[in-house]
């Protein structure tokens, strides 16, 4: 972010959020690129360096690095984090973006259009596709024991200690081996770990268990700024997606969303990742079958799950190839 202009900004809700902005000289389009868990707005560092030709703000999101850190995963909702970030683009006098997300950052970068279709011209969305809010309560481990007995295993088997009293305090005690089962380089190390009952939290606590780490993952700066960061700042914060997800709060924020406001009506782009077990669940399937998705482009990258991490040149080249194709000309 060195090439960017740190702000921070306290916003109608009453937290502060940092982000980060770019102002070249010549632009016409304006990018958003929303983070997911556990990352803040560096996770785009490569990325940033090749977007170049577009206006950028990049949030740490609420729960990271420089911005609040409530508890209460009410504080969660989309609709409350959608106004913030509005709160952002309304400090900066910008009228549209084009919402980026990876990740959580995907869900924040949907609702943005959601609850605020007039401030959106364009999604991209990294290995979390568009997905309609849910018609019942959510219900985890229900949705697990579905999962295992459609596609072969529970994919969201992690998110049952992440919702749990202990995890944050778990994860801080053991943030080393948290940053290997993150970053591990074994094809299938999302599934057998990640999408198992029971296996991640036997990773932390195995200290004799070894794996080795993707490329990008190896270079001691990112291992160690990642440590620094959450012995400083914890997971209380960031585990609350996972509650908010996993409770009424998302659900209860997504009812007042009608058809008019699910429907996309912007160009769409998704970008999967062939080794990401999540991007195997096709959350895009009932926004597909109503019909809401008639502008989407799709692609499939070789990647795991932290793709801007992973590929962020392939990644960069796809996402300014879509943007030059789509939104050039205006």
């Amino acid at each position: 972010m060195n090439s960017l202009q740190h702000k921070t900004l306290k916003t109608s809700r009453g937290f502060t959020y940092s982000y980060y902005v770019s102002n070249p000289a010549d632009f016409k389009h304006t990018l958003l690129l929303q983070h997911g868990f556990p990352d803040d707005a560096h996770l785009w560092d490569s990325i940033v360096r090749k977007l170049t030709g577009y206006r950028l703000v990049v949030p740490d999101l609420l729960g990271y690095s420089g911005t609040s850190k409530p508890t209460d995963p009410a504080a969660y909702n989309y609709t409350g984090v959608s106004q913030d970030l509005v709160d952002i683009l309304d400090s900066e006098g910008i009228d549209k973006v084009i919402s980026v997300g990876h990740d959580w950052g995907s869900f924040v970068a949907q609702r943005l259009y959601n609850h605020h279709r007039d401030r959106v011209e364009g999604l991209i969305l990294l290995n979390v596709g568009y997905a309609l809010p849910s018609e019942s309560p959510p219900d985890l481990k229900q949705t697990n024991d579905h999962l295992e007995k459609v596609i072969g295993f529970p994919a969201l088997a992690y998110q049952e200690l992440f919702i749990s009293d202990e995890a944050p305090a778990l994860l801080k005690a053991h943030l080393d081996r948290f940053y290997q089962a993150l970053h591990a380089a074994p094809v299938g190390w999302m599934k057998e770990v990640w999408g198992a009952r029971g296996k991640l939290r036997d990773w932390l606590l195995d200290e004799n268990q070894k794996v080795e780490l993707l490329s990008y993952a190896q270079d001691p700066e990112l291992r160690r700024a990642f440590i620094e960061r959450f012995r400083r700042d914890g997971f209380e914060g960031p585990l609350c997606y996972y509650k908010a997800h996993n409770s009424n709060v998302q659900y209860d924020a997504d009812k007042a969303l009608g058809d008019d406001s699910l429907a996309m009506q912007v160009p769409v782009f998704y970008i999967s990742c062939s080794h990401d077990p999540i991007c195997e669940l096709d959350l895009m399937a009932p926004a597909k079958e109503k019909g809401f998705l008639p502008d989407l482009e799709e692609v499939t990258i070789d990647s795991r799950h932290w793709s801007p991490l992973e590929k962020p040149d392939e990644v960069a080249t796809l996402m300014t190839s879509f943007l030059k194709r789509r939104f050039a000309s205006e």
